[in-house]
């Protein structure tokens, strides 16, 4: 069997098009330079042997970082790279003053003379340890060839902005700033490449805005910081640190010893300088921590700083009379989102619950406008509580400037942040209607209409971050005279002067104090942590057969190879079916966010255990029936990944793996018995299919738990219980699926408040569906779903859909497989459950559907989906949802509903909305799991833009065909490994 062409890879915008140099290259180039001048003087290598073997036949050192493994496919990238750069070089000279010309055109004549290489990264190069892990020792091919450099290495190198070449005697525990500052560098440059012997390269801020802590330099490497006034030389810098790293280690300062034979000639001024006797401190990266109200931020004010992307932080901060529970997320480098709770301790909840403090909820959005630089700083834009009930609405502008361990922030703020007026309104020149702020309506309208209007006040302040690492000092100006707090209430401010600080007790956990308004203490406790780079170890996974690179001598059969994958993946494997040299594996509930961690080890086990004449594999993926995907591996190239270190060009031809062959899939008509007894037949004998004894009923047990919080009864209440769910097959297609629920243990007797409601109560008898009874049945649906053509899905359904409503409906979807765009229809006649959540049904009825469009964006992980339909209440509209996936599967989405319902009408909360977040347990725990965490919050429950809560809906039963499924992995470890590409930009800052 033929196996189809495969679809190409994703076009990363800062990998280097081959097909451009090529076009480059055959245009006759007034730069063409050797491409083979180190390649002559390299030493030739015996097709076919390992690396380690090359190296037990040579002196011991050459087993050294500097070591250059040369590869002919490689050097049309190189090759361009630097056309690339005399490019840029060419049009430097040509813009330069006539002072600097000479300069550059020194710089232009050096970069002339260096040649592609063809070099690809080593990483071990131990020759015993590669002899141990083959998979990192490369099988040396024709025409390839192995540099040694100059023995011992001694020096760094720094390239000056005219190409001349610093030479810098090695000297350990020395930093970049050191060998800067012996080639007078030390200062006019904001940052520094360095490129390391072993040919990978490293960004490091140096200048008093961005300082940042670096790889110490090892001898041999090459060092480069344009200054900052040079931006044309900047701006080619990631390239150039590269083009140098592919020429091997740095030349090394004259020395008496004969000259190695395979030593590159530099043709650049060399000049000998030596390290300054005081050693240079090393940096220590800006401190980023929350303030007050969770924000990025000193204590009462904010600052115009971020975390990186996937940070997510909780705090909980107390000073009189306010406590508050902080949540915020970093869903991308420029954004800082949340929501908080906050608890007014001399104010009631209301006049019928004098036993609970009055409890607030808001939403906060923060927006990087500028990014800090020499000059100019960082610029922020935010708004305190803009989708909660408005009692601490603010708007501010804040920026931020850096001066090493000081970081000094100056802003002014609109509403609570300003109501001391210690400033005019600059926008009132616009108007007169900003001389006033309405006042809050306790709604949780986004309040545009008060944005910037009232009276303004500056705000500001500095933080320390001092020399005992884990403590930073903070002070700062309140703009805030805490005249007109919510509710009434008036607090005395002794003075606008906080002071406070921040410890950091581990990377996670930070305690904060201060000492705020004159005379009242703050408390706090942070916990924080990156999900984006969330992963663990996997000691407790079941251990993967054993690896051989030869096909096993005896099959076990094909019935012991489908439970062993079942046991790796947590698939169910329907059937295995060899056909010529290709074995075909069907799958089915493989829906996971780690898909390609278990792809990799389905091979592993089709490997161990199918026979020698089975070349390929392909996988079918199936859900409920649908034939979904498919996928196809060559057999010889995933053994060859495996067993030797592979260059990049041929890395990448192994990659591609991805196919989209025929979906059509063989029905299988056969009983539950004939099926049990074709696989007993046909286990001994890996020429027969195998097809899995179908299961029709399928039973489980599982703790169940439910929460409500910032409600007026409490701010917590909860229920535990027991839940039992129950699937019974009638054919893959069709099936009857329900549960039972029993609540054992809730606080449910303080639960008394039911919401007001101007609309159909859809929702807002949440009390009497969750206290009825303790005994209750979430759902009971028969389902059925089909498969119209490869793109077009159906699904019908009825029955209890879920714990408020049972009807009957319909689903339709159109979704081409690895499409950015799918689009579908639901459509639901339903009517509202008895609150005991038995078979009782009440007289509300409603038909309720939606036009969904999904569309994968292509940009920084983000997803949005808009569906425009008829809600529970009979209430017509849009739902907006925005979600950012990040590349370790952690997914954080926001989402809006606004209909043809009044924000009077609605209620509080004016309109429907909330985050959520889902965290892959495969990040989080030390054993694999295909499940994942989920948190959904809602400042309130209310009966507008409520939404049917169906279960098995396509999108998610195809999601497989999602253009990012294979996508999802734990995080890099980044550790060097033979075969690396120095050019690869993908990693570069």
């Amino acid at each position: 069997m033929s196996l189809p062409p495969p679809s190409g890879p994703t076009t990363n915008p800062f990998r280097l098009s081959l097909l451009a140099a090529a076009i480059v290259l055959m245009t006759p180039s007034a730069h063409a330079a050797s491409t083979d001048r180190m390649l002559a003087g390299a030493a030739e290598v015996r097709p076919g042997e390992r690396l380690s073997d090359w190296l037990l036949r040579q002196p011991e050192d050459a087993a050294g970082p500097g070591l250059a493994w040369q590869v002919p496919q490689e050097l049309l990238a190189q090759q361009y790279l630097k056309e690339s750069l005399l490019v840029r070089v060419e049009a430097a000279v040509r813009s330069a003053s006539p002072e600097e010309r000479a300069s550059r055109e020194q710089l232009l004549s050096v970069l002339q003379s260096l040649p592609a290489t063809g070099r690809v990264a080593l990483g071990i190069v131990d020759p015993r340890w590669l002899q141990a892990n083959p998979g990192q020792d490369p099988v040396l091919r024709e025409g390839q060839r192995l540099a040694v450099p100059p023995a011992p290495l001694r020096s760094v190198t720094v390239v000056q902005p005219d190409g001349s070449f610093c030479q810098v005697a090695h000297e350990g525990g020395r930093s970049l700033l050191d060998y800067l500052s012996a080639c007078g560098l030390d200062s006019g440059a904001d940052w520094a490449w360095i490129a390391q012997p072993d040919g990978r390269t490293a960004r490091a801020g140096i200048g008093a805005w961005n300082a940042e802590p670096a790889d110490e330099p090892a001898p041999g490497a090459w060092i480069w910081a344009p200054p900052r006034r040079m931006a044309a030389l900047a701006d080619m810098s990631e390239g150039l640190i590269k083009f140098l790293a592919v020429q091997g280690p740095s030349p090394q300062e004259p020395t008496t010893a004969r000259p190695v034979a395979n030593a590159p000639v530099f043709a650049a001024p060399t000049v000998a300088a030596t390290l300054p006797e005081a050693v240079a401190s090393q940096p220590r990266p800006l401190d980023i921590s929350g303030n007050d109200w969770g924000e990025t931020g000193l204590l009462q004010t904010p600052s115009a700083r971020m975390g990186v992307a996937g940070d997510t932080r909780a705090s909980l901060t107390s000073i009189w009379p306010y406590t508050r529970l902080n949540v915020m997320f970093q869903p991308f480098d420029w954004m800082e989102a949340g929501f908080r709770y906050t608890s007014i301790s001399n104010r009631a909840y209301g006049p019928t619950f004098l036993d609970q403090s009055f409890k607030d909820k808001s939403i906060d959005l923060k927006v990087r406008l500028l990014e800090e630089s020499t000059y100019l700083p960082q610029l922020a834009l935010g708004f305190r509580d803009i989708g909660g009930t408005g009692l601490f609405s603010s708007e501010y502008l804040v920026a931020g400037k850096r001066v090493h361990d000081f970081d000094f922030s100056l802003g002014i703020g609109w509403g609570y942040l300003g109501s001391s007026g210690n400033i005019g309104n600059p926008f009132k020149l616009l108007g007169s209607r900003f001389d006033t702020r309405p006042r809050a309506n306790t709604t949780g309208n986004a309040n545009i209409s008060s944005f910037f209007r009232g009276p303004a006040a500056l705000f500001g302040g500095v933080q320390w971050r001092t020399p005992w690492d884990p403590l930073t000092l903070k002070l700062e100006y309140d703009g805030n005279d805490y005249q007109n707090e919510p509710l009434g209430s008036k607090l005395r401010r002794r003075s606008p002067i906080n002071v406070g600080l921040s410890y950091r007790v581990s990377p996670k956990v930070t305690l904060s104090a201060g000492f705020e308004r004159g005379d009242k203490f703050m408390i706090g406790l942070t916990l924080s942590s990156n999900l984006a780079a969330s992963q663990s170890p996997k000691p407790a996974d079941r251990p993967l057969p054993e690896f051989r690179p030869e096909a096993a001598p005896r099959s076990p059969g094909w019935a012991t190879t489908a439970a062993e994958i079942e046991a790796q993946t947590e698939w169910i494997v329907e059937r295995i079916a060899p056909k010529d040299d290709v074995l075909h594996v069907w799958v089915t509930d493989s829906n996971t966010v780690y898909r390609t961690a278990r792809v990799e080890k389905a091979i592993a086990v089709l490997h161990h255990d199918a026979p020698d004449a089975i070349k390929s594999f392909v996988f079918h993926y199936a859900e409920r029936g649908l034939a979904v995907h498919a996928q196809a591996i060559e057999r010889a190239e995933w053994v060859a990944a495996r067993i030797q270190a592979l260059p990049p060009h041929a890395a990448r031809a192994v990659s591609k793996r991805d196919y989209e062959p025929e979906l059509a899939r063989p029905d299988d008509t056969r009983s539950p018995a004939q099926g049990t007894a074709a696989a007993e037949a046909a286990a001994p004998d890996t020429k027969a299919p195998w097809v899995r004894p179908r299961d029709k009923f399928t039973f489980g047990i599982a703790p169940s738990y439910g929460q409500i919080v910032g409600g007026p009864d409490a701010f917590l209440l909860y229920q535990l219980g027991i839940q039992a769910t129950a699937e019974y097959r009638f054919t893959q297609r069709t099936w009857l699926s329900g549960a039972v629920n029993l609540r054992l243990a809730d606080n449910y007797d303080k639960f008394t408040y039911t919401a007001p409601s101007n609309l159909p109560r859809v929702r807002t008898y949440q009390r009497e569906y969750v206290t009825s009874r303790r005994f209750t049945i979430p759902s009971l649906q028969l389902t059925h779903v089909g498969q119209l053509s490869s793109n077009h899905y159906y699904s019908v359904y009825g029955g209890l859909l879920e714990s408020m409503f049972a009807g009957v409906g319909a689903e339709w979807m159109y979704r081409p497989a690895r499409s950015p765009v799918a689009f579908g229809v639901d459509i639901n006649r339903v009517r509202q459950r008895d609150f005991n959540q038995d078979l009782g049904l009440r007289d509300y009825k409603v038909t309720t559907g939606h036009a969904t469009l999904y569309w994968d964006t292509g940009w920084n992980g983000v997803m949005a989906k808009i569906s425009a339909g008829q809600y529970l209440a009979g209430d017509r509209g849009v739902t907006l949802e925005v979600i950012r996936r990040f590349d370790n599967g952690f997914v954080l989405g926001a989402y809006a509903t606004k209909t043809n319902v009044s924000s009077a009408r609605f209620g509080e909360g004016s309109f429907d909305k909330g985050i959520y977040l889902s965290i892959p347990l495969d990040a989080l725990l030390p054993r694999s799991s295909k499940f994942a965490l989920g948190f959904a919050w809602s400042p309130l429950t209310r009966d507008g833009g409520a939404r049917l809560g169906r279960s098995n809906t396509l999108y998610e039963l195809t999601s497989v065909r999602d253009q990012g499924a294979f996508n999802f992995a734990a995080p890099p470890d980044n550790k060097p490994r033979a075969g690396d590409n120095i050019l690869n930009f993908d990693r570069s800052p």
